[in-house]
């Protein structure tokens, strides 16, 4: 059974959180220094991480018309941390994404959610072979960032000024170890 995430308000300083500032765990990563915080899982979220976070991130400047669309070199990026509290650097998060909490929501809800984790994606344009690279390395799918899933009325109606892929999908994959935990999530494609 599917796991969906959709923004909410009152924000929170852990747990599932979208926009503002990152989690403290991931501040010095590397990947930070080119890429701007999203939004974070929270741990637990699914038997394949829990005891961890996942915080995805999208490089600066990053836009739809870009090359860095397909795996392995995709703009979009996935750290797998240690549950930690929202930091203080909202520099770091993707401008002009409103900071709010990410909050589960019951599968049987009418409308899209912003995240779906499952064990199959739902595709867009129904073209299965978007997957073949990520899979061909071994992975499998974990979730997906559906831009259909943004609010568009009531008090989040402004929790982004503009969408990120062309209103569409990102696939995230990776590969459970022996004890069934993912250590590593990758960004398979983009379907829009």
């Amino acid at each position: 059974m599917p796991v969906l995430f959709t923004p909410s308000l009152p924000d929170r300083v852990a747990g599932g959180r979208l926009g503002g500032a990152p989690p403290v765990a991931i501040e010095a990563d590397p990947l930070v220094a080119t890429h701007s915080y999203l939004l974070t899982l929270p741990a637990g979220c699914a038997p394949w991480a829990p005891a961890s976070e996942v915080s995805v991130l999208l490089r600066k400047g990053f836009g739809i018309g870009d090359s860095d669309l397909e795996y392995p070199d995709l703009a979009m990026r996935a750290l797998v941390h240690a549950p930690s509290p929202r930091g203080e650097h909202t520099a770091m998060g993707w401008p002009g994404l409103r900071s709010t909490a990410l909050v589960e929501t019951p599968d049987a809800d009418d409308s899209i959610a912003l995240v779906r984790i499952a064990d199959e994606p739902v595709l867009i344009q129904n073209e299965p072979s978007y997957a073949d690279a990520v899979r061909a390395d071994g992975h499998q799918f974990l979730f997906q960032v559906n831009e259909e899933g943004w609010p568009v009325e009531g008090e989040l109606e402004d929790v982004i000024d503009e969408y990120l892929w062309g209103y569409g999908s990102v696939y995230f994959y990776g590969t459970s170890g022996a004890d069934g935990i993912v250590r590593e999530v990758v960004a398979g494609f983009i379907d829009f």
